[in-house]
């Protein structure tokens, strides 16, 4: 399945040992929550110019889900649940794909997630942050055009 954000998910994670290489796209919490429909993300530039990056979001499962275009969602509550702490156990090599652009290089380190499961529905408060030297955020689609098979040049791409 082809994750689009906007229509089928809010926010879409990648990294090579996860769901095979390929992407996934999640829902967030919309109606309410502290980053209701969308991600925060904090830089945090130290005095020898590293900078740190802190991005949060808040992922909602459930077996009922409608996907931003209307479309009833695919997967089920525990599918996602699995998948989801599968990629918050990377400390590297996550790429996140938001509405401003795509993350490279992230990792779940230290706090990575909060968890409230009621009878119809998780809400899982997600944190990641730069697993290294601090990369601002890339378009996405250059980036997804980016794979050594793909279709640009060593001077007009980001490789992965």
């Amino acid at each position: 399945m082809k994750f689009t954000l906007g229509a089928n998910c809010h926010v879409r994670l990648t990294h090579a040992e996860v769901n095979n290489g390929e992407t996934y796209g999640f829902l967030c919490q919309q109606e309410s929550g502290v980053f209701p429909g969308g991600v925060k993300i904090t830089h945090e530039v130290d005095s020898a110019g590293g900078t740190r990056l802190w991005i949060y979001f808040d992922v909602l499962l459930s077996d009922h889900s409608i996907n931003p275009d209307g479309s009833a969602r695919e997967g089920s509550r525990a599918g996602e649940y699995a998948l989801l702490m599968q990629y918050m156990a990377k400390q590297n090599g996550l790429v996140l794909d938001t509405p401003v652009g795509s993350f490279i290089n992230l990792g779940a380190i230290g706090w990575t997630a909060d968890e409230r499961h009621t009878p119809s529905s998780s809400i899982v408060k997600c944190q990641i942050n730069n697993a290294g030297v601090y990369w601002p955020a890339v378009d996405t689609t250059l980036l997804e055009l980016s794979l050594w098979d793909g279709t640009l040049t060593w001077g007009s791409a980001f490789w992965r």
